[in-house]
């Protein structure tokens, strides 16, 4: 009987382990084909214009390998078409920087890859015909990274090792000079002779991007950065929620561009956390907010008197908040009525005793005056 026994599991383990391999092999395959692949090729000195489709909550976030768009590349916008925006990137001149996978959302449905043919050369370039490049090559940009707190102004330092008396200094955002950038007018201006820019009163979350300063019409002389929100997330202090009713808490995030985000519940102040759905199993489901990103919505379902504490959204990178749970009894309502109720029976009741023992003494006096009256 045992060596049946141990035959029949040894064909099973056979059996599953092909099984698993498939279905690993296939989720690998699912998870590789999610985003759609599509190749441009362009020769060298060619306009070149890249488009991506991307979800309607999602922003146009483009990336070159990972990495920041080459400062020569201009941003035209998005339109939205069959549920889906289009989002555009434009460069008036391809060059084999250029080149690569771009992305234009942090989850991408679509990734272009770039190809650019160099361009024949029939004749040995003349020094004398060279037009002056106004952008400098990818390769010459070092990005420094910036953070800025939403609300609170910031400026930038424009430090080149050479003499600025003689050149004219071009500030940009996303490859569009600043007075194009619609978001910035009237907002920023710049000072000691062009060389600091600075954001006047309130910056706000779109004030984020990659921003260049450079010599007009020079290249190899430019200073860039890249400048991103101070992400926190925001959540109001406590949420109150009767035994066995369903509670939303809504999780918003203040700076761009936005991470991703987990929950975590905290017995008190002093624990590290465990993630919600380790803790509350299945009765815990993460939703989108008002500003379509995933998981700032924690919906709990039938709460239980166990689920009170704290519970933190937690942003990639940023600041979390943490909000305070309480969950009422059914009936915890009903005991300070029937205290009311009760306080007020004891009140009624001393007040019908004193109204008592003062009325009679009266009825004694009057008995009295009127036995008196008789004898008279």
């Amino acid at each position: 009987m045992k060596v049946k026994i141990v035959k029949n599991i040894t064909m099973r383990s056979q059996l599953c382990l092909p099984l698993s391999l498939l279905f690993l092999a296939c989720g690998v395959l699912t998870s590789a084909q999610n985003a759609e692949e599509i190749r441009v090729v362009v020769k060298e000195g060619s306009p070149l214009t890249v488009e991506c489709s991307l979800r309607v909550e999602h922003r146009a976030e483009w990336r070159l390998g990972g990495r920041p768009v080459p400062a020569d590349m201009r941003v035209l916008g998005e339109t939205a078409s069959g549920g889906r925006l289009t989002a555009k990137l434009h460069a008036s001149s391809a060059r084999q920087h250029h080149a690569g996978v771009y992305t234009c959302s942090e989850q991408p449905v679509q990734r272009v890859r770039v190809l650019v043919e160099p361009a024949p050369q029939t004749s040995s370039p003349d020094s004398s015909t060279i037009a002056p490049v106004t952008e400098p090559t990818q390769e010459l940009v070092n990005y420094e990274a910036l953070k800025y707190i939403v609300g609170r102004p910031f400026n930038l330092n424009c430090t080149l090792a050479v003499p600025l008396d003689s050149f004219e200094i071009v500030w940009k955002k996303n490859s569009v000079p600043l007075g194009e950038v619609a978001g910035l007018k009237e907002r920023y201006e710049l000072q000691n002779k062009g060389l600091t820019f600075q954001i006047k009163g309130r910056s706000n979350e779109d004030d984020y991007g990659n921003y260049t300063c450079g010599l007009k019409n020079q290249t190899g002389h430019i200073k860039a950065w890249m400048v991103t929100g101070n992400v926190h997330a925001k959540m109001t202090k406590d949420a109150n929620v009767v035994e066995g009713q369903n509670i939303k808490i809504t999780c918003k995030l203040i700076g761009k561009p936005y991470s991703e985000v987990t929950w975590k519940y905290k017995k008190d102040e002093l624990d590290n956390g465990t993630d919600v759905s380790a803790v509350l199993g299945s009765r815990v489901q993460l939703e989108k907010n008002e500003q379509g990103l995933d998981n700032t919505v924690l919906v709990l379902q039938n709460a239980e008197r166990a689920d009170a504490g704290l519970y933190q959204c937690s942003p990639a990178g940023g600041t979390p908040a943490d909000v305070t749970l309480r969950v009422k009894g059914v009936y915890d309502a009903l005991w300070p009525f029937l205290g009311i109720c009760a306080e007020v029976v004891v009140l009624c009741a001393v007040i019908l005793f004193y109204e008592k023992r003062r009325t009679k003494p009266e009825l004694d006096d009057s008995d009295t005056d009127n036995h008196d009256q008789k004898k008279s």
